[in-house]
């Protein structure tokens, strides 16, 4: 009966992390299809209302919880607001470093990074055209839950992608606020060292 009853505890204190976890890709659920799900200022019931989200609205990427873990931060318009996760399921593998898709940003100067499903791998900077590399899987560094790497490589260029959870990342451009930091270098044919934000997004 014990063991039994540690078993359960282990299983449901798991099943509650994986549920309340950030950054990763949310659904709406059960909101009645003729109502909506709020997004509030602050993380609590009584904030300003800033925003709403869909009863059906789907792939909605909470980017960080609050410390009770009973509302996610998601991205609206060019700034960010809050969501009860009471109506908030977590799509299974949507999190690092199991999510299919992220795409890294940052500014002065203007770049972007992306990586799909495919393991394809894509760097552009303003000015310059794109470039397409392969990806291996994203992991999580040896004995430890994070920094996740991606290593990609194409003709003559390497890169090197290091994502880090961040409580606030900005792009500095806007008020919104993303989960994950990154820096990115790259080898080769291009010699560089940038940083920025990443978000992860649907498939």
């Amino acid at each position: 009966m014990f063991r039994s009853t540690l078993f359960c505890l282990a299983t449901c204190l798991a099943g509650a992390s994986a549920a309340q976890e950030a950054p990763a890709l949310y659904d709406v659920t059960g909101v009645a299809g003729d109502d909506h799900l709020n997004i509030r200022a602050e993380p609590e019931a009584g904030a300003a209302q800033i925003g709403t989200l869909a009863p059906d609205a789907t792939d909605i990427e909470i980017t960080a919880l609050n410390e009770d873990g009973t509302w996610g931060r998601l991205n609206t318009g060019e700034g960010s607001g809050w969501a009860s996760l009471s109506f908030l399921a977590m799509q299974p593998g949507s999190a690092m470093p199991d999510a299919a898709e992220v795409g890294c940003f940052g500014t002065e100067p203007f770049w972007s990074y992306r990586v799909d499903p495919d393991k394809v791998a894509r760097w552009s900077e303003l000015g310059e055209d794109p470039v397409t590399l392969l990806a291996g899987d994203t992991r999580r560094v040896d004995a430890g839950l994070h920094p996740f790497v991606s290593v990609a490589a194409g003709p003559d260029l390497q890169a090197i992608l290091v994502m880090t959870p961040e409580a606030a990342c900005s792009d500095g451009m806007s008020d919104r606020l993303y989960g994950l930091g990154a820096t990115l270098v790259l080898t080769g044919k291009i010699s560089r060292a940038v940083t920025g934000c990443c978000e992860l997004t649907p498939h």
